[in-house]
């Protein structure tokens, strides 16, 4: 048996009811990261920085990029990058 590829299960995660790009949330959200939809090569560098699919995501700064709190650390990242990473964004 062949196991799903990992943008298929990408795909089905960002179908999540209120997801959005996590370019779209404002200065202050907190939200939790449900998909990966950049690069390969930008999404396993992420990871290995802590942001990777269920973590926890603070939106510090948002000008023309994006300054992110990530378990406990800050990435500053650029708009085509967050816009291809998919969120639930958290209540407040």
């Amino acid at each position: 048996m062949i196991a799903p590829s990992a943008a298929a299960t990408t795909a089905a995660d960002a179908d999540v009811a209120g997801s959005c790009p996590l370019a779209a949330c404002a200065s202050g959200a907190r939200a939790t990261v449900l998909a990966m939809g950049c690069g390969d090569a930008e999404a396993c560098r992420l990871r290995a920085l802590g942001l990777c699919e269920g973590a926890s995501v603070s939106v510090v700064e948002k000008r023309h990029c994006m300054l992110l709190e990530v378990r406990g650390a800050r990435l500053a990242l650029g708009a085509s990058i967050t816009a291809g990473i998919t969120v639930l964004p958290q209540p407040r």
